[in-house]
Formats: structure tokens, C-alpha cells, sequence
């Protein structure tokens, strides 16, 4: 099973076509309590794990 995390800025979502999105394997993550924040890589926006609503 994986963890997905997605970009919820909108401003991002039209320059790249589609949201980033990062998975994780759950195998990889010891705590999934316990894990730092994850930003976009393109906006520097925070990732959540929900899909952004279209």
C-alpha cells in the first residue's frame, strides 16, 4: 500500500497539467505520525494527503 501526497495550489496544478503528487511506500515510513512536512518541490506549497477537489 502507498501514501499519497498532493499539491493543493491551484496555481500550480495549471502550470504543471496535473497535480504533484508524492507516494510513499508504506513499507518506507517507520511512523507515519512522526513524519516531517512535505512541500511541492514546483510552489513550495505544504502537500496534504486528501486529492485536491477539482
Amino acid at each position: 500500500m502507498d501514501i499519497l501526497y498532493y499539491c493543493q495550489n491551484k496555481q500550480c496544478q495549471n502550470a504543471q497539467e496535473t497535480p504533484y503528487v508524492l507516494t510513499l511506500k508504506l513499507d518506507d515510513v517507520m511512523d507515519e505520525k512522526n513524519m516531517a512536512q512535505m512541500y511541492c518541490p514546483h510552489c513550495k506549497t505544504e502537500l496534504k494527503k486528501e486529492e485536491p477537489k477539482t
